[in-house]
């Protein structure tokens, strides 16, 4: 059981459709582009949703490289590992950047976010991480942080990798001018395919000179006019995730958020229970992700015991804390197995029951199976 923040476990219909092998430039293949734009618009509330074959990384330096000029001057706010390498990003784009950085473990709050814009007026864009899968740390109030970067007339740019389909996100309500995520988080498909939504707003603001083309979303956009690629795709990967779309919006996103919410909480009660220091408060902790400091050094192995992967941290954190996952169709059944597995590696009983909204609809909890 994969409990890892991506990879992730995936319904049995889509893993089948990942299988598909077609010519790319048919009449069969333009109507999964045509159906998978259609439904990730509706999923993002946008404009325009690019299509690119690669990962979430991609999708992030599409984006970045799409919407920003060489010489503009951005502000960014790192709060972990993402963080840094959208700060990357926009450095190698030759931007002018403006980087707010915490200490692992921490966030930022609207205030400081306020204080910053204020200290830089003459910036044109702000560009921030969602969700920080390396910490266990979110941007919770991301409408209250859009209100505030739309208002002083800056572009927004937001690596939503591991947060789409995680939180309420709404593009063009929000006036949010692009928005990155990758198809193996919590929309549940294989890996292998990056989205970048966008606004009209954001539309109109892509850049097209000193963009590489495999960057250019809005090449992209010109093909997917006519419902192809500009390259050749993931075929398979193109049509698992429209079926990984079609379930999405059979579960209805919102119930999706909901879930996410509900089984991280679980997740968090219980490791606080059996002594894990937990990154984050109840201000800014991720629904995909729970980080924390375990009280045993070895809890990863123990769980490889009950068939259960969970990831270590990264860089400075790699060995002190560990990571759960859960995105995707995670579920009532996982957080209940994970939760029994760790109620015996610490001779405990755990007094908590996952909660209602952490249930699958019937019709997606066949696809899957915890065993």
């Amino acid at each position: 059981m994969l409990l890892i923040p991506g990879p992730v476990e995936v319904p049995k219909s889509v893993k089948e459709a990942s299988t598909l092998v077609i010519n790319h430039r048919s009449d069969k293949f333009r109507e999964i582009v045509k159906n998978l734009e259609r439904l990730m618009n509706e999923h993002f509330s946008s404009t325009r949703v690019a299509l690119l074959t690669g990962s979430g990384t991609l999708a992030v330096e599409a984006m970045v490289y799409s919407l920003v000029k060489r010489g503009e001057k951005v502000v960014t706010f790192p709060y972990g590992e993402f963080g840094n390498r959208l700060l990357d990003s926009l450095k190698r784009r030759g931007a002018n950047v403006v980087s707010y950085e915490k200490p692992l473990g921490q966030g930022f709050t609207l205030e400081e976010i306020k204080e910053a814009l204020d200290n830089n007026k003459d910036a044109t864009a702000v560009a921030l991480v969602h969700n920080e899968t390396s910490t266990g740390i979110a941007f919770r109030n991301m409408e209250d942080i859009t209100h505030v970067v739309k208002s002083r007339g800056l572009k927004l740019l937001v690596d939503s990798v591991s947060g789409f389909a995680a939180y309420k996100l709404l593009v063009n309500e929000w006036k949010i001018d692009a928005v990155a995520t990758g198809s193996q988080k919590a929309l549940a498909s294989v890996p292998g395919l990056g989205f970048v939504a966008l606004s009209q707003e954001g539309v109109n603001e892509l850049v097209k000179d000193e963009v590489p083309a495999y960057l250019d979303i809005s090449l992209y956009l010109k093909f997917q006019d006519k419902f192809e690629t500009p390259f050749t795709p993931a075929v398979g990967v193109f049509n698992a995730t429209l079926r990984a779309a079609e379930l999405m919006k059979m579960e209805g996103i919102e119930n999706r958020w909901r879930r996410h919410e509900a089984c991280a909480r679980f997740v968090r009660n219980i490791t606080n229970y059996l002594g894990f220091s937990l990154f984050g408060n109840e201000s800014n902790f991720s629904n995909t992700v729970v980080a924390a400091e375990p009280p045993i050094k070895d809890l990863r192995s123990k769980l490889k015991e009950f068939k259960i992967e969970i990831s270590p941290g990264i860089g400075e954190l790699k060995e002190k804390i560990v990571r759960f996952g859960l995105l995707g169709i995670v579920d009532d059944r996982a957080v209940g197995k994970l939760a029994k597995a760790l109620g015996t590696i610490f001779n405990s009983e755990i007094p908590f029951t996952p909660p209602p909204e952490c249930k699958l609809p019937e019709f997606l909890a066949k696809e899957i199976d915890w065993d």
